[in-house]
């Protein structure tokens, strides 16, 4: 019997049971500053079969739980997660609602060759210098090679000290651009 999954567009507070079928499309850990060997919080963007995405989290009180279960490019069946609102500062895709991983949430990595590896949202080179249309909230793919690179820099901002580098990029059109990396 077909298993009926539900699209990441259908989501909405009015429900928890939910059933996705989704790609690990983004991970990264958000580190403690205090204790750098240890994440405080796992951030993920999720995407269903027709390419939308969600931002999910899991948080300390659940990482025990699900650090070893997940990883990137994994393909996944999520069920029971908390759904909420993308209140976050800085958002990371365009969905309104976000998903936090909870104990009764269920998680199984499954095997399916027809779910769609395009995990890539790509932009024009363009899109990156172009300072009126990037939108700072929007992760994207641009492919380049870095030509050049400045000095490091510290910058010191409400007593933390950031360290950051100026890259010079190329794309295959030969179109330059620079980006400021910021280096652990």
């Amino acid at each position: 019997m077909a298993q009926n999954y539900n699209y990441i567009s259908e989501i909405a507070m009015s429900k928890m049971s939910w059933n996705l079928k989704v790609r690990v499309v983004r991970l990264w850990h958000i580190l403690d500053r205090k204790k750098p060997e240890n994440s405080n919080l796992i951030k993920l963007i999720i995407q269903d079969e027709k390419g939308d995405r969600i931002h999910a989290t899991i948080e300390r009180a659940v990482m025990r739980i699900f650090k070893t279960k997940i990883h990137g490019m994994g393909l996944y069946v999520m069920k029971n997660f908390v759904v909420g609102p993308n209140n976050l500062e800085i958002k990371i895709n365009k969905h309104k609602l976000k998903l936090t991983f909870s104990h009764r949430m269920s998680v199984g990595e499954i095997s399916d060759p027809q779910f769609s590896l395009n995990i890539f949202n790509f932009k024009p080179f363009q899109h990156l210098t172009n300072q009126v249309e990037v939108d700072e909230n929007e992760l994207f793919d641009i492919i380049g090679e870095v030509i050049g690179h400045g000095n490091v820099k510290l910058y010191n901002q409400g007593g933390k000290t950031s360290t950051f580098m100026n890259l010079e990029l190329e794309d295959h059109e030969y179109c330059h651009g620079l980006l400021s990396r910021h280096t652990p």
